[in-house]
């Protein structure tokens, strides 16, 4: 690639919702654990520390576009970020297919990050690689082999970067936990054990898509551990079983969703030895516990045992009228720095992004990314969650059959 000295990009984010702008159906109703959202702040700050140029913002539902402006002008007030973005579809207009002009109007060097319902992943990113752009989507990629390996062919053509949004492999816990793996302070691994259940306010909030063409809890919240897994051990994984058990979504909510779905994959490590682990994952807590997220990380290997609560990271409050809130300060909280500027090279919610624009800007400068050493997140690296869920939904769909990995195409 020839080298050029491309020191900015022009940014399009497609999705509007949560995680991008912190807006939900519970807007001004209750609070959540990233009410600004993760992807459009982070996209601010960036712009203004200069790395990004003009921002496009593509949801399909123009009829929100003023709330949205009012929410960008008040995190304006408390960093000092600039409001100058162009929103997509025009106000009062519904259009799913809006990000298709933002593509068309997106200067290049561009970037683009993916927001949006897992069933609309796949035609996004194929719209995305054909206008030539580097892109960063949430997780999960896609759910089946095959759709995984038409996107990576699609790459491949066109010489795009592809990053998933597995911000976990960014937070310092994990780093300590793959570090130790590594230098064999664990021993032989033997079995993982993962929980990551949430609030069910989240069945509110995912309502129009929970459920939907066969996505469940697994995809949205297990994979952030199933992927975990590989992630700290480079193992490969040979086969899996999946349970699971209905209830709140089904009958309060009217969604035709298990409340958990538990998944248990048999690994090989590198050193030829295997381990089991098993991941709990639901979206059916009571409204009412402390913090969104229980979320926790257990190891037992030949050396003994780790554990890593992710979610008690220390810091609680009890207020009056609110009553206990544990928050895990680490991840994405807008909070000012001593110097009234974010606080947010600290975020590992941010260190995701950060280093996705960054590792866009290497390639586009004719350079290796410097940060691939770290084994970041690639749409390659997706391969093995890709084919464990895609197992565990097989097996939930033949009874809890045991699904061989090699026999998924």
């Amino acid at each position: 690639m020839k080298k050029t000295n491309t020191t900015q990009m022009n940014l399009l984010i497609i999705g509007a919702g949560h995680y991008t702008t912190g807006s939900t159906s519970l807007s001004g109703l209750k609070a959540t654990d990233k009410d600004y959202g993760v992807f459009l702040p982070s996209i601010l700050e960036l712009r203004r520390r200069g790395v990004i140029d003009s921002i496009f913002l593509a949801g399909r539902d123009g009829r929100k576009i003023p709330s949205l402006k009012e929410k960008v002008s008040a995190m304006t007030k408390l960093f000092g970020w600039g409001n100058d973005i162009e929103y997509f579809p025009s106000a009062k207009v519904v259009d799913e297919h809006a990000y298709r002009k933002a593509l068309k109007l997106l200067a290049k060097p561009g970037v683009v990050l993916i927001a949006t319902p897992d069933a609309t992943h796949k035609q996004i990113i194929l719209d995305v690689i054909e206008a030539g752009f580097h892109f960063m989507v949430v997780k999960p990629v896609v759910v089946k082999m095959k759709d995984l390996k038409e996107i990576q062919h699609a790459m491949d053509k066109r010489g795009v970067l592809g990053m998933v949004d597995y911000h976990k492999v960014y937070d310092e816990a994990n780093l300590i936990l793959k570090h130790d793996y590594e230098n064999k302070k664990y021993g032989d691994l033997q079995h993982v054990f993962s929980k990551m259940t949430q609030r069910r306010d989240m069945l509110t909030i995912f309502k129009k898509w929970a459920g939907k063409d066969g996505h469940n809890i697994n995809h949205y919240l297990g994979s952030h551990y199933i992927h975990m897994v590989g992630y700290i051990t480079g193992a490969t994984p040979l086969s899996v079983r999946a349970t699971c058990q209905y209830g709140v979504a089904q009958k309060k909510y009217k969604i035709n969703t298990p409340d958990l779905i538990e998944t248990q994959i048999v690994w090989q490590a590198k050193n030829g030895t295997s381990f089991t682990s098993y991941h709990v994952s639901g979206w059916a807590d009571p409204s009412e516990t402390s913090g969104m997220t229980y979320q926790e990380l257990h190891l037992i290997g030949t050396k003994g045992h780790v554990k890593s609560d992710q979610r008690d990271r220390g810091f609680e409050t009890v207020l009056a009228g609110e009553g206990q809130k544990i928050t895990n300060p680490y991840f994405y909280n807008l909070n000012t720095a001593f110097v009234g500027s974010g606080a947010f090279d600290s975020k590992y919610g941010f260190k995701s992004v950060c280093t996705f624009v960054e590792a866009a800007l290497d390639v586009e400068n004719g350079k290796t990314p410097k940060t691939f050493d770290l084994n970041l997140p690639t749409i390659k690296d997706s391969l093995c969650v890709t084919a464990i869920l895609e197992a565990a939904d097989k097996s939930l769909a033949s009874g809890s059959k045991v699904i061989d990995i090699h026999s998924l195409k």
